[in-house]
C-alpha cells in the first residue's frame, strides 16, 4: 500500500528538478541573446575601453567658434586627433593644462590635432564668465571652452565619480588615453599629459 505514495513522490520530484533546469536555461540564453538592444557585455557597462569609439554629446559653447550655441564637437572633429579636458572645477591647474593643450593646438595644425574643454555643471551663468575670462586672459585660441549640463558626463562615457578631471585622447582608432585625476594636477602631470598627445597623432 506505501508503494504507490512512494512512487508518486518520486515522479514529482523529478519533474521539479526538470521544470527548474529548463527555466535556469531558459534564463542564460535570454541574458546571452545578442539580438537584446538592452543587453550589454559588463566591460561596456562600466567605462569606455581603450581602442573603443566614443559616441556623439552636445556641449553649450561658451568661447568657441559657435558660442552661445548647443553643438557636437564629438561629431565636428569626427576621426581628427582629439583631446577632450571634462572638469567638474575649473582652478589654476586645470587653466594650466588648457592653455598647454591648447599650445600643442596651434603647433600641431598639420596633424589636424583638435580639443575641447567641457565643465561639467548645470547652470552655465555660473561658468561663462570664469570661461570667457581664462579664454581671453591665457589667450586660448584654438580650444573651445564648454559647458556640459549635468555633472556625471554624457551618457556612455561613464567618467569616474571620484575625478575631478579626466582626460580623454582619441583619434580614428579609438581612446588612447583615458585619465581619471582626483586631485589637483601637478606639474609633472601637466607634463605627462602634454605629452600623451603624441599617441593620437600618428
Amino acid at each position: 500500500m506505501r508503494t504507490l505514495p512512494v512512487l508518486f513522490a518520486l515522479v514529482l520530484s523529478i519533474t521539479l528538478v526538470v521544470v527548474c533546469i529548463n527555466v535556469a536555461t531558459s534564463n542564460r540564453s535570454e541574458k546571452t541573446n545578442p539580438s537584446d538592444p538592452f543587453d550589454f557585455p559588463a566591460a561596456h557597462m562600466v567605462s569606455l575601453q581603450l581602442g573603443e569609439q566614443p559616441g556623439a554629446f552636445e556641449v553649450e559653447d561658451v568661447t568657441g567658434p559657435a558660442a552661445g550655441e548647443s553643438l557636437c564637437y564629438r561629431c565636428r572633429y569626427s576621426g581628427r586627433p582629439t583631446v577632450v579636458i571634462f572638469t567638474r572645477e575649473v582652478d589654476d591647474s586645470v587653466t594650466k593644462l588648457v592653455q598647454q593643450i591648447d599650445h600643442q593646438v596651434a603647433q600641431h595644425t598639420d596633424k589636424k590635432l583638435s580639443a575641447f574643454m567641457v565643465v561639467l555643471e548645470k547652470d552655465t551663468a555660473k561658468i561663462e564668465p570664469k570661461l570667457k575670462r581664462i579664454q581671453a586672459s591665457q589667450d586660448i585660441r584654438n580650444t573651445p571652452l564648454t559647458v556640459f549640463h549635468d555633472p556625471q558626463g554624457p551618457a556612455g562615457y561613464d567618467l569616474s565619480p571620484d575625478a575631478k578631471i579626466q582626460v580623454m585622447m582619441w583619434n580614428r582608432e579609438g581612446i588612447k588615453v583615458n585619465e581619471p585625476i582626483r586631485d589637483d594636477l601637478s606639474p609633472d602631470e601637466i607634463s605627462n599629459l602634454v605629452a600623451q598627445t603624441q599617441t593620437i597623432m600618428n
